[in-house]
């Protein structure tokens, strides 16, 4: 009797292995352990890889951040610029103002001596005195006129110099002639005298602020 093996062993090992490609096994050493060496060689690319990308995106919002940070340096450098550009300006109306400020108060320290010296004069000018010419002997600041007129007798000279002497705006008073003279029939007494202005002090000068208006 013949007997016909239909599944042989060798056959159904071939068509196995023509079925396909088998995925590659994790290399086995003795023991069955994993090899060190291999997981190094798989696990520093990796590491390295993973390195270089957070150093990358470090870097590149290190980067972001600085030039945030150069635009924002930028504008306050501007503004900074600006608010100069403005300081520079108002320093230099301020100068405008205070030159302007000096020469007004140049011309107002001298600009009421004349009045003041008329008025002490006419004040403490006595009775029975009459004055025919004031000149000016010498200019400011050291300011000197020159007093001429008739009085009736020398008493009121007298009388006349003290007064002046006594007023806060003068500073000397020197008799530089005195003679009689007849006008007519009534007899005179002729004087001269020069009269040296003085600054009168603070307590007699009313001033008042100078208001700057806006152009």
């Amino acid at each position: 009797m013949i007997e016909v093996n239909l599944h042989p062993t060798g056959a159904r090992a071939r068509r196995r292995r023509r079925r396909g490609l088998a995925l590659p096994s994790w290399p086995r050493g003795a023991g069955d352990r994993r090899d060190p060496w291999l997981i190094a060689v798989i696990a520093v690319p990796a590491l390295a890889l993973l390195f270089v990308g957070w150093l990358w995106f470090s870097q590149r919002s290190e980067r972001t951040g600085l030039e945030t940070r150069v635009v924002e340096a930028e504008e306050d450098s501007l503004r900074l610029a600006d608010l100069r550009a403005l300081s520079d300006s108002l320093l230099a109306r301020e100068e405008l103002i205070l030159e302007r400020l000096e020469l007004v108060r140049g011309i107002d320290a001298n600009r009421f001596v004349w009045p003041h010296l008329f008025d002490e004069i006419s004040r403490t000018l006595p009775a029975y005195t009459w004055l025919t010419a004031i000149r000016e002997a010498s200019a400011l600041p050291d300011l000197q006129i020159q007093v001429e007129g008739l009085a009736a007798n020398p008493l009121a000279i007298t009388a006349f110099v003290r007064n002046l002497q006594a007023s806060a705006y003068v500073g000397e008073v020197r008799i530089v002639s005195s003679q009689r003279q007849l006008l007519g029939d009534i007899e005179a007494q002729s004087f001269t005298l020069t009269v040296r202005y003085a600054a009168p002090p603070d307590s007699l000068v009313r001033r008042a602020p100078v208001v700057v208006g806006r152009s």
